[in-house]
C-alpha cells in the first residue's frame, strides 16, 4: 500500500511539471499588422548624388557652398543597421544588412520583406562597434566588409573607414579655381556613426513588383560650414573637430525623392 502512495504522488508530480512546462512553451501571439498573407517582395535603396544642384561625377569639377572649386575621385560610405518601422509602430531589424554604396553604383537590394504599408525607416552610415572591430578576413571576398581593392579598412584593432572621399580641392588663400590641393576625408572610428532617421517617411511594398526607395546623398551639404582652404584633409585621427563636422553634416545630406 505504502508503494502505491508513492507512486501515486510521483505520477501527480510529473503530470504538474508537465503542465507548467506547457504554460511556459505557449507561443507568442503575432502582433505585426503589416501583413497578415505573408507574401513577401523584395526592397531596394536607389541613391543618386549631387553637390548642390550639381551631379557628383568622379572627376569632374564641383563647388561648395561659397563657390570653391573640388572634385573627386572616390566617394564611399557604409550603411547598416537598416530598421523598417511598421505601421503599428513595431520595428523590423534587417539583420546583417551592410551596404558599401559607391557613387558609381546606385542600386543596392535588401532583401525580401512583407508587402504592406510602413510608416518610415531609418539607417546607420558607418557601422556598430561590434563589426566595427571585427576582422574583414571573417568575410567572403564578394561581401562589403571584406578586404576591399581600394582599402575600407584601417587594421583590426582600429575598424573600417565609414566613409571615403578623395580627390582635388582649390586649396589657394584667395579662390583661384585651380585644383591645387589634396581633398582626402577617411571617416571613421565608433564615436563617427550617425542614425539617418526618415521615421516619418513612408512607403509600400506591394506583391506586384520590386518596392524602391530614392535616397539622394548631396556632398555640399557635407561640406556646410567646411573652409576647403585649410580643412581639405582629415583621416579622424588625430582629432581636430572636422571629423566631428563632416559626421554631423550626414544627417542633413540625406534625403528622400
Amino acid at each position: 500500500m505504502k508503494r502505491i502512495s508513492i507512486v501515486v504522488i510521483l505520477f501527480l508530480a510529473v503530470l504538474a511539471s508537465c503542465k507548467k512546462d506547457d504554460t511556459v512553451e505557449q507561443p507568442i501571439k503575432n502582433t505585426d499588422s503589416t501583413n497578415h498573407s505573408g507574401n513577401t517582395q523584395t526592397l531596394a535603396f536607389k541613391f543618386s548624388h549631387t553637390s548642390g544642384n550639381s551631379a557628383l561625377i568622379l572627376n569632374t569639377t564641383l563647388s561648395d557652398t561659397s563657390g570653391r572649386m573640388f572634385s573627386l575621385s572616390d566617394l564611399r560610405y557604409y550603411i547598416s543597421n537598416i530598421v523598417l518601422i511598421k505601421d503599428d509602430g513595431s520595428e523590423m531589424y534587417l539583420t546583417n544588412k551592410v551596404l558599401l554604396v559607391d557613387v558609381q553604383q546606385p542600386d543596392y537590394t535588401l532583401g525580401q520583406v512583407p508587402i504592406g504599408h510602413y510608416k518610415g525607416f531609418r539607417f546607420m552610415v558607418g557601422i556598430d562597434s561590434a563589426v566595427n572591430h571585427s576582422d574583414p578576413a571573417l568575410y567572403p571576398s564578394n561581401h562589403p566588409l571584406s578586404y576591399q581593392p581600394n582599402s575600407m579598412h584601417w587594421g583590426w584593432n582600429v575598424g573600417y573607414i565609414f566613409m571615403k572621399a578623395e580627390g582635388l580641392a582649390d586649396t589657394s588663400l584667395i579662390p583661384s579655381g585651380t585644383l591645387n590641393g589634396t581633398l582626402s576625408y577617411h571617416l571613421g572610428t565608433d564615436e563617427l556613426a550617425r542614425i539617418i532617421d526618415f521615421s516619418q517617411h513612408s512607403f509600400t511594398v506591394s506583391e506586384s513588383a520590386a518596392a524602391v526607395i530614392n535616397l539622394k546623398f548631396d556632398f555640399q551639404k557635407m561640406l556646410s560650414g567646411v573652409d576647403l582652404q585649410s580643412e581639405n584633409v582629415t583621416h579622424t585621427l588625430p582629432r581636430t573637430g572636422l571629423e566631428n563636422k563632416l559626421a554631423d553634416n550626414w544627417l542633413t545630406s540625406f534625403s528622400v525623392q
